[in-house]
């Protein structure tokens, strides 16, 4: 019969993905870990495996909160440009409200482990490819509908915006200025009109 977890696990995994968001993965002990989950080593083992498990959960998490936020920009918007907008605009939110400049755990992320470790770059490509694609989608519904100019391919226009957005994620981590973020994003929609 396996064992029953008697410790909360959101509250855990929380505590462990801030842990990871502070200090990285390579900066993390599995001592660290154990402090931080207050589990002894067998159940930390027993109920989230390696400490590189529990990073890709962690990981995975964080990408699916992030990704309802896209989704919610859909259910907003009443168009493409709107939605592209509605993105951006929740992501400055987001930059104006980390106080202490942690950054994107899915950045930091890449940062750190894109380049070494395959199965960690074989996922943030995967996250990377649907968030391009989703760009791309919208961008070709506004070309379509003549609210996006087709001077570039949706294709050329998607990565545009991807890295427009990793940028402001990563500008973001240093200026939290509402105003100049909010022209980033103006002169990034500019290119699209």
């Amino acid at each position: 019969m396996p064992r029953t977890e008697v410790f909360d696990r959101p509250k855990v995994l929380e505590k462990v993905r801030d842990l990871f968001w502070n200090k990285g993965y390579n900066g993390t002990s599995m001592q660290d870990l154990v402090e931080t989950t207050g589990l002894n080593r067998s159940s930390f083992y027993n109920s989230f495996g390696n400490k590189l498990t529990l990073y890709k959960l962690v990981l995975k998490e964080y990408q699916e909160a992030s990704q309802s936020i896209f989704d919610e920009a859909l259910l907003r918007a009443n168009s493409p440009m709107q939605a592209i907008q509605f993105i951006f605009e929740n992501f400055i939110d987001e930059i104006i409200n980390d106080r202490e400049g942690k950054g994107c755990f899915s950045m930091n992320c890449k940062a750190e482990m894109g380049r070494s470790n395959e199965e960690i770059k074989s996922y943030l490509e995967k996250v990377q490819e649907r968030t391009i694609g989703f760009f791309k989608d919208l961008v070709e519904e506004g070309q379509h509908h003549g609210i996006i100019n087709t001077n570039e391919t949706s294709e050329h226009y998607a990565y545009y915006l991807f890295s427009a957005f990793q940028g402001l994620r990563m500008t973001g981590m240093l200026v939290r200025d509402r105003e100049k973020l909010q022209h980033i994003v103006g002169n990034t929609m500019q290119i699209l009109i």
